[in-house]
């Protein structure tokens, strides 16, 4: 079985999350109150946080914990089925929504 580094893979995920954001790592650093180089640190998987930490990555990230523990592959994969399940509510929206406007002007 191939060795899995968390701290690697966890680390790269914020530091994806953190540019989908449009944050720089100071930013980033200043909103979870501690140093850019720590922050540094824990996205090249050379640290990791402690759970207090994590609670606040996730808060300022806007992600689940267990999306920061994906690999990239995984990343892409469930991003594409996010889309896919967007595009299937828009369209159920969409035609719900005539149904009901066509079911209104029967009425009225």
């Amino acid at each position: 079985m191939e060795e899995v580094n968390i701290r690697k893979i966890f680390g790269e995920n914020v530091k994806y999350y953190r540019k989908k954001l449009g944050l720089s790592q100071e930013q980033l650093a200043e909103r979870l109150e501690i140093s850019t180089n720590h922050l540094s640190v824990i996205e090249t998987g050379t640290k990791f946080v402690t759970y207090k930490l994590l609670e606040k990555i996730v808060c300022e990230l806007q992600v689940l914990p267990a999306t920061l523990f994906y690999t990239s592959s995984s990343i892409e994969s469930d991003e594409s089925k996010v889309n896919k399940i967007n595009l299937i509510i828009d369209d159920e929206l969409n035609s719900t929504s005539s149904r009901i406007h066509n079911r209104l002007r029967e009425i009225l």
